[in-house]
């Protein structure tokens, strides 16, 4: 095969990798799915090899499993990954808010309340994506992270791609109350503004955490096949 020949086969590799990746994590393709190699090489009409190089990489990242005579699937969501993911954020974002009160211009602030005005905009249009919200939420929270100079801790935060991302946007696709998260994204604002730290521990935790308790009927019933059966104890494994 000549140079060329194989750029484009690298470059086909890499638009299926990328492609499935989105899909996987913006739960299009769901936690379980099986994946046919004959439906990818039919759906972007390349052959096996791109394919099979684009399900190698996404094994290596952990994103799919392949099971010898059986196939591959989207690799399932381990909760107490999920639980202990949420557990560090809280602990680092929680100093990070803190050092962002002692450098907070009001121009800064007036970018978390911008952020946050987006938000209520988004909501009231009659139909928009959770993946639409989900991108303005992490706009608002990068907002501190960027001003103190932690944006290598932020990155890691979204590095936590294979259970923590997507676990989020599970919980925004079944969430009924995105007025309760404005709400309190406001009191967060309302905090800082005020340098309020007396109350912000108890604030945070609340916000980041809610959606594991909002969740459990959803995760035990309705999405109970997504996750990991031994991860899913409310009880034995609980952080928070």
């Amino acid at each position: 095969m000549t140079a060329r020949g194989e750029k484009c086969l690298k470059n086909r590799g890499d638009y299926v990798f990328d492609t499935l990746k989105k899909e996987i994590l913006k739960l299009e393709l769901k936690p379980g799915q099986a994946i046919s190699e004959n439906e990818i090489c039919a759906r972007f009409d390349v052959s096996r090899t791109p394919v099979r190089e684009a399900l190698r990489r996404l094994q290596e990242q952990g994103f799919v499993r392949t099971v010898p005579y059986s196939g591959t699937y989207v690799t399932l969501l381990n909760l107490d990954d999920i639980r202990q993911m949420i557990y560090m954020r809280i602990a680092v974002e929680l100093m990070v808010m803190k050092d962002f009160m002692q450098v907070a211009t009001p121009l800064l602030l007036e970018e978390v309340r911008h952020q946050i005005r987006c938000q209520e905009l988004l909501i009231q249009q009659a139909k928009f994506e959770p993946e639409e919200f989900y991108a303005m939420d992490d706009q608002m929270h990068m907002v501190w992270f960027s001003a103190t100079g932690r944006l290598k801790l932020w990155t890691v935060i979204q590095a936590q791609q294979l259970h923590y991302t997507r676990f989020r946007m599970l919980d925004f696709v079944t969430e009924t109350d995105f007025t309760r998260i404005i709400r309190e994204h406001a009191g967060l604002l309302d905090m800082l503004e005020k340098r309020d730290t007396h109350d912000l521990e108890k604030a945070l935790k609340k916000h980041l955490s809610i959606s594991m308790t909002r969740m459990k009927h959803a995760i035990e019933v309705e999405y109970r096949n997504y996750f990991e059966p031994d991860s899913i104890d409310f009880e034995e494994n609980r952080l928070l």
